[in-house]
């Protein structure tokens, strides 16, 4: 390449100039004009900066976003009943109208947009959407279909502008925008009430904005550059508002920020005050903005919903009494021996503090003392103070068969836990190692009346820890009154170690234990027909940041507790190895001779293609960079930088959207590759452009773009008939199975 250069009586070009000095030689010679602090664009960027501001353009970008209108909207309505995930999704948004809390793994945002269509739709928030049920009269179902279309159809435009961005000519960011657009899995789960398409829309507004911002980035604290500054912040808010795998947007951005910054710290002629508003610049933008919105999302969802459900268990207290129709708020006010209660750990996914009747196989052998979940009468415990506060110097003293003392049960007070249910102690026993974790001691339950129930294991003491100010006299209250409870044995203090049970004895259980640190438990249900009940909610406070954090890492633990079970058969999980090669594609719906039958599945060109060009850039890289250190590169630094740069912040979002599914341990499934799917057909465009610009003759470039665009297009058509719904037996639809894993005849996973 270096010698063909010669040949031609051209001038070597290489990254560097190989005439200059040490320092010359070893520093990036950047392009004239580049840098990230104020220079004003040069007369030639500010024409292509016009981009789609053209009319021309401007009448493309509609035609495409007109075939983005029919590929999606095509039929939309034709399948009446509740498909695949609508019925998770299409009854969050009802909860919306009811008013109803919930609760799920994702943020609210694309929920709230899945409401909102119900809400123009006309629904009134009673249909249950149960799977497979028809819709009935009052809901309009096709309509609130196309509205979550609308995010698919978006994302046709936005990848043609965030390739004219990316500087490719108008003819092939539209075989991008075309590729994007014909891509079935892509459309068909554009067609659902579902969140994915929400998700892509807001990816594909990140990918643009960040693209903007490149573009602009020698133009920093011009107008244009602050509208894409922000435009970007905003971008990054919405997506990670609507799902979590957003936050590889940000991820992607924060990393395309941090090379900004060093570029600008490598500068040694720029002010300190300048690279200081850099950066503060980039902290409100790209941090403050995207955490105020995603912030706001979950105000709005919480003023949203204001009626009781069993599923706000887990939020805190104060919260809970707020809903209208809770069942806690009405409760006696003092407990006292003889007052039955329900403790629910601090921890999330202990639940309450229960036992039944099944003993450890291990340890002691006795009663087994868990954490459940569910409202349930074996979670119900007697207190009984067995001594006050005050009234004993040591509590060895204290005898486990003292009778009962009458009265309020306050801060340091000994207590005996009594399970109603199976008339039995919680008892702690320093002898044995909790089943799960061994650095913790046993807890287990002895029956009332022997001679273990007489022992001082039976016996602890009340601390009560940060009570509610109006709750604060010292005594123990439903709610408001958080406590630890220690073993008068030593350092044990009764605890919910986060381990579960062996589900063959235990069930699946929260495992309680023993230990130096314990949980803090409320009383959640406090019965006691001697006392009346009043109104405890004006005793309780409430607090957006706390219910806020609440929330967020009950998310965090539910959907890491979405593990897959490899001892049940389930066709519609897959491995993030098979996605990019498409091996399993996932029936959506029921597979019978009579139903509507919708497969996602992609166009294997885009999604093969793709998926090569992408696993062989950094073989392409690292090939570049073995030339360029034996100075065999005929490209010059400015050339090189504007192709690698657009090429890596494609690459990247492609790699960042879909790598971090290897080390996670919840189920996956095909969808969660459609994120990582957008970069790379995207990236596609831009390297078959790049590509046949450096090998071929323009003729050429325009029969490789056109055999490639009519062949995304055939396909598109082939496999058209499960992207719009094949609704008579599947046998007659001939030549669908190109790779022998997929499902479109039968089942291959089938037990």
């Amino acid at each position: 390449m270096y010698a063909a250069a010669e040949r031609r009586g051209k001038k070597p070009a290489i990254f560097y100039d190989q005439r200059g000095t040490f320092d010359e030689l070893h520093l990036p010679q950047r392009a004239e004009g580049f840098s990230a602090y104020p220079l004003a664009a040069t007369r030639n960027e500010k024409r292509i900066a016009q981009g789609v501001g053209r009319v021309s353009e401007r009448m493309l970008v509609g035609l495409l976003t007109l075939l983005a209108v029919v590929t999606k909207l095509y039929r939309i309505g034709r399948r009446s009943s509740v498909s695949w995930d609508e019925a998770h999704f299409g009854k969050f948004g009802a909860k919306y109208i009811n008013g109803t809390f919930y609760h799920d793994v994702h943020p609210p945002l694309a929920k709230m947009l899945v409401g909102l269509s119900e809400v123009l739709g006309g629904h009134n928030g009673t249909f249950d959407f149960k799977g497979g049920t028809e819709y009935p009269s009052f809901v309009n179902y096709s309509f609130m279909r196309q509205f979550n279309a609308l995010f698919g159809i978006a994302l046709t435009p936005m990848a043609y502008i965030t390739c004219r961005q990316l500087r490719l000519p108008p003819a092939f960011a539209t075989m991008a925008a075309l590729f994007v657009t014909l891509d079935n899995a892509i459309c068909v789960m554009s067609r659902f009430i579902l969140l994915d398409a929400p998700l892509l829309a807001f990816t594909g507004l990140s990918a643009l904005a960040l693209s903007g911002l490149y573009r602009h980035r020698k133009q920093p604290f011009t107008e244009v550059w602050w509208q894409w500054l922000f435009g970007t912040g905003v971008a990054l808010g919405l997506v990670a508002s609507a799902k979590w795998v957003g936050m590889f947007a940000v991820a992607l951005v924060g990393l395309f920020t941090i090379g900004e910054l060093y570029e600008l710290f490598c500068i040694p002629r720029l002010p300190v005050r300048l690279y200081v508003k850099h950066w503060a610049a980039r902290i409100v933008a790209l941090i403050v903005i995207p955490l105020c919105i995603y912030a706001m999302c979950f105000k709005i969802h919480f003023a949203l919903l204001s009626r009781y459900d069993n599923s706000a268990n887990f939020m805190p207290m104060g919260f809970q009494t707020k809903l209208r129709g809770n069942p806690i708020s009405r409760q006696p006010y003092e407990i006292e021996t003889g007052s039955a209660v329900r403790l629910q750990s601090h921890v999330s996914g202990t639940g309450y503090l229960h036992s039944h009747v099944h003993h450890y196989p291990l340890g002691s052998m006795r009663q087994q003392v868990t954490g459940y979940g569910y409202a349930d009468a074996n979670n119900l415990w007697n207190i009984e103070r067995r001594a006050a506060a005050g009234t004993f110097d040591n509590a060895h003293d204290v005898s486990a068969t003292a009778a009962p003392i009458s009265g309020p049960i306050g801060h340091g007070d000994l207590i005996a836990l009594h399970h109603n249910s199976t008339d039995t102690y919680l008892y702690a026993d320093l002898g044995f190692e909790a089943p799960v974790s061994k650095q913790h001691r046993e807890v287990s339950a002895v029956r009332a009346g022997g001679s273990e129930a007489s022992r001082r294991n039976t016996l602890w003491r009340v601390e009560i820890v940060d009570p509610e100010r109006r709750m604060d006299d010292g005594h123990l209250h439903p709610l408001g009154t958080p406590m630890r409870l220690h073993s008068v044995l030593g350092n044990c203090v009764l605890l919910s170690s986060g381990e579960r049970l062996d589900k063959n004895w235990g069930w699946g259980q929260a495992e309680i234990a023993c230990g130096s640190h314990g949980t803090l438990w409320t009383i959640e249900r406090h019965i006691n027909k001697k006392l009346d009940p009043i109104d405890l909610g004006r005793f309780m406070s409430s607090s957006f940041v706390r219910d806020f954090a609440v929330l967020n890492r009950q998310m965090w633990l539910t959907n890491n507790a979405l593990i897959p079970d490899h001892d049940k058969h389930n066709v519609l999980e897959s491995e993030p190895l098979s996605w990019p090669f498409m091996l399993y594609p996932m029936r959506m719906v029921g597979w019978d001779d009579k139903s509507i039958k919708y497969l996602e599945i992609g166009n294997p060109l885009l999604w093969w293609g793709s998926a090569f060009l992408c696993v062989l850039f950094p073989v392409q890289a690292l090939y570049w960079l073995i030339c360029w250190r034996r100075r065999m590169l005929a490209w010059r630094l400015p050339a090189f930088r504007e192709y690698f740069e657009g090429a890596a912040i494609l690459w990247t979002g492609w790699f960042l959207h879909y790598a971090p599914f290897f080390a996670m341990g919840r189920v996956t499934y095909l969808h969660h590759y459609l994120p990582a799917l957008y970069f790379g057909i995207l990236f596609m465009a831009y390297q078959i452009y790049h590509i046949s610009s450096w090998y071929a003759a323009p003729r050429v470039m325009s029969s490789i773009l056109y055999m490639a665009v009519a062949a995304v297009v055939f396909v598109f058509w082939w496999f058209s008939p499960l992207t719009y719904g094949w609704d008579q037996p599947i046998s007659k639809l001939w030549g669908m199975e190109w790779m022998s894993t997929w499902p479109v005849y039968e089942d291959k996973l089938a037990l």
